[in-house]
């Protein structure tokens, strides 16, 4: 038998009703007229306003199905009692209970002997109510991840708040593995995105044997505010303790930021340090040297278009970072202090920039502060042209490091400021000829002003980003004093080419299941980026250095003095090319071909091969010696989702060229294996030369066990030494990292237990360092990323912009291979 409700305004036109029941009604009738479609194998029937119906009994109504054994349905006030093998589904939930009362407008639920889920947590109980559409009372209620009917671990609370998709919060609650009670807490906070309670035992030769445990916990009771206490225990250094304050509030949680506090009472702070660890005086007997970080980061919007941030960090010494959080430093080793208040629109972006030096032994370029305006590029007037531009004033300070090395004779060069004063301005005009070939032309003036110039003594008037030091050794004498010079003014103009087309060919008839083809189309795309720049005023050497290229390497002189930061080939386009104050004359043509294998796959069309080889011609080039640079390749080969090739190579063409490839390999041949290859490979760059080539594996055993192991070596034929008493290896050929990991899968865990070595090249004066480590884990296979009551997992941080969520306190822990 089926029943279709009519609509509720109609309902109302046939059933008598008081003034207050009809207020009441039209107000729920308001809300939604959609009807309510009842079903059911027994009778349907109404009876007193109240509709009724037995047996099987099926309720759908705006994306809510509801099953049971019985229904009372009353139209008035939307509420259903459910009688009988209850199961509600809604946002991709289940309930399952014998008993509840549930708004059909509202969601609200009330219920009897009742399971659900909150993914991934499963609960049961023996009451349940709904407070909001998001928020769940439970009494007396058993939650866990695990399917079986015996789970391997369990929390059993007198009471507990869900908060679907967020936190959990348990009231007098027992901890259970199997039947056994293992841990007693009075009040439990646990979170679907940040840590509860966890522990993490391990052994590292650096901190000794250590037991890390943090506590989370929300401030707020609306989860904005949660802080995390840690306290922690290192053998060789002794205890730490902290805390981070987490929030995130307004539209889409796009305020947010965090604060950290964390100190160390260190007894050995040089035990075990790796080579090259700036030495921190050794406390006396019994005593201790205070260690800490403060740190303060924080993104707060003032209206849609209009958003402050800070990031601020306060240091004890150079080597805290590397010693407490060595995870972070790898990806950071010297954060930043500074203040931004921003502007968006469309068209521009406006923001003030505030930076100074927080810590003496970090060298920094202050901007106190500096203001930018940036427009991005758009239509001139309505024409076929586009401008772009920016312009900034600023008061700069570079500050030098101060003792930042172990040599005595080192002393803190002069630092220097100046009030700075740039503008850009750009127009180019993108075109089609011939309906193939593309061209942009591009031309653009800045003018950078200094109230100030100057240089140093000693240094052949260039402004280097290491002054030479005093080679007196009883402190009398400082070198690289700077001298002062009157106001500079740069005028630098620059002017582009840039062209390209593309030549395709399909190949239908080329089709593999293995490699995943289904068709091939080759797209061919030679082009060409033609720049040049006159920079005129000082030379680039008689400039302050705060925007800046580093200083070329002594023993292979460029005509400006400077080289770029890293072996890439710098840009040759403006705004992209951002080394204000070491922008020189130059005439470059950069000229290359793109090749691309395209397939279709899944709708769509997928790069399945990408190869681009490229070159620089220099007729004039001020941070790279030779008439053109290496040939460079960036090739990635991506067939299959278990297969993946990564190369980026260059070779020289000339004497004045170095040879670099990278290179990355993964594959999986089957389901329970799984290995990578990797190198990184340099030769003759700035005088160095090495190769630390790669391997990783992960291996399913069986059904319960795996292993993983990661290696990487160091082949170097340098001659360099360590100290001829040190047991260590010294630098040349040998195994730099190593790590080990088995495994052991539970029905509901994964439990392992993880070692590494790593093996610190020593230098000519000091010697290599040896470092073990080993760790215990515990996750669970159904959802590792959330923090259980009590947990064996390294807290997990949330990372800024999506960055790996690296244990912050794990001793050399180290990314995936």
């Amino acid at each position: 038998m089926y029943l279709r409700l009519i609509p509720l305004f109609l309902l109302l036109a046939l059933v008598p009703a008081s003034k207050a029941q009809v207020t009441e009604a039209s107000q729920v009738a308001t809300i939604s007229s959609k009807p309510v479609e009842i079903t059911a194998d027994g009778n349907t029937q109404f009876e007193n306003g109240i509709a009724l119906a037995e047996d099987n009994v099926q309720i759908h109504y705006n994306g809510v199905s509801i099953y049971c054994d019985k229904a009372e349905y009353n139209p008035d006030t939307r509420d259903v009692l459910l009688l009988g093998n209850v199961r509600i589904y809604q946002d991709k939930g289940v309930f399952n209970g014998q008993r509840a009362l549930y708004n059909l407008e509202t969601k609200h639920v009330r219920a009897l002997e009742f399971q659900g889920e909150a993914l991934p947590m499963k609960f049961h109980s023996l009451s349940m109510k709904s407070v909001t559409t998001k928020e769940f009372s439970v009494r007396d209620g058993v939650m866990t991840t695990s399917d079986s009917s015996m789970p391997s671990w369990s929390v059993h609370a007198r009471g507990i708040r869900i908060y679907d998709k967020d936190r959990v919060i348990f009231l007098n609650s027992t901890l259970y593995a199997g039947k056994i009670p293992i841990l007693w807490l009075p009040y439990l906070y646990t979170s679907l995105k940040e840590t509860g309670f966890q522990i993490m035992p391990g052994y590292d030769s650096t901190w000794g044997g250590f037991l890390l445990t943090s506590y989370s916990y929300p401030l707020l009771g609306d989860d904005t505010l949660i802080a995390r206490l840690h306290a922690d225990y290192r053998s060789l250094r002794g205890f730490a303790t902290g805390i981070d304050l987490m929030d995130h509030f307004g539209k889409n949680d796009r305020n947010n930021g965090e604060f950290i506090l964390y100190y160390a009472w260190d007894h050995s702070p040089n035990a075990n340090n790796p080579p090259g660890q700036q030495t921190i005086a050794t406390p006396t007997s019994g005593d201790y040297v205070g260690r800490y970080r403060i740190g303060f980061n924080q993104k707060f919007y003032l209206n849609d278009d209009v958003y402050a941030t800070a990031d601020i960090t306060k240091l004890s010494d150079f080597n805290f970072m590397q010693t407490y959080y060595p995870a972070e430093n790898s990806v950071n080793p010297q954060p930043d202090n500074n203040i931004t208040l921003t502007k968006m629109d469309e068209d521009y972006t406006l923001s003030l920039v505030t930076r100074w030096q927080m810590n003496s032994f970090q060298e920094t370029t202050e901007r106190l502060p500096e203001l930018a305006f940036d427009f991005k590029q758009e239509p001139l007037f309505g024409l076929p042209a586009f401008y772009d531009g920016t312009t900034a004033l600023g008061q700069l300070q570079r500050n030098f490091a101060a003792n930042s090395t172990n040599n005595p004779n080192y002393f803190t060069p002069s630092g220097y400021n100046a009030t700075r004063f740039d503008t850009f301005h750009q127009v180019s005009l993108p075109q089609t000829l011939f309906g193939w070939l593309s061209l942009v032309p591009k031309l653009g003036v800045r003018v950078t002003a200094y109230n100030h110039g100057g240089d140093y003594t000693d240094t052949n008037g260039a402004i280097t980003t290491f002054p030479s030091y005093a080679t007196s050794t009883n402190g009398g004498s400082q070198g690289n004093q700077f001298n002062w010079t009157g106001t500079t003014v740069r005028p630098i103009v620059n002017a582009g080419l840039e062209t390209s087309f593309k030549i395709t060919r399909s190949f239908e008839a080329l089709q593999s299941k293995l490699l995943g083809v289904d068709g091939v189309r080759h797209v061919f795309q030679p082009y060409a980026n033609l720049s040049g720049v006159y920079a005129g005023g000082p030379n680039v050497n008689q400039v302050m250095q705060f925007d800046r290229y580093m200083p070329n390497n002594p023993n292979n002189t460029t005509i400006s003095g400077y080289q770029t930061s890293s072996t890439q080939l710098q840009p040759l386009d403006f705004p992209q090319f951002n080394a204000i104050d070491t922008i020189d004359t130059w005439a470059i043509m950069r000229v290359g071909v793109r090749n691309k294998l395209q397939t279709r796959r899944d709708g769509d069309t997928y790069d399945w091969f990408y190869l681009d080889t490229f070159t620089d011609l220099n007729a004039i080039n001020p941070y790279f010696n030779g008439p053109v640079s290496n040939l460079n390749n960036r090739f990635t080969f991506l067939p299959v989702s278990w297969f993946a090739l990564h190369i980026d190579s260059q070779v020289p063409m000339t004497t004045f060229g170095y040879s670099e490839v990278n290179t990355q390999f993964d594959f999986m041949p089957t389901r329970w294996l799984q290995f990578g290859l990797g190198s990184a490979y340099i030769n003759n760059y700035n005088g160095m030369s090495g190769n630390q080539p790669s391997v990783s594996m992960n291996w399913k055993l069986n059904d319960h066990w795996s292993f993983s192991a990661t290696q990487i070596y160091n082949m170097n034929d340098s001659t360099m030494g360590a100290s001829s008493t040190t047991t260590t290896a010294t630098p040349g050929n040998s195994l730099l990292y190593q790590r080990y990991v088995i495994t052991r899968e539970l029905s509901s865990w994964l439990v392992s237990f993880g070692a590494e070595v790593r093996n610190n090249q020593g230098t000519g004066t000091q010697p290599g360092l040896l470092q073990t480590g080993a760790v215990f884990t515990m996750a669970l296979k159904d959802a590792p990323q959330i923090t259980l009551p009590v947990s064996f997992a390294p807290p997990m941080p949330a990372g800024k912009n999506g960055a790996n969520a690296a244990n912050p306190l794990m001793p050399g822990l180290m990314p995936n291979q």
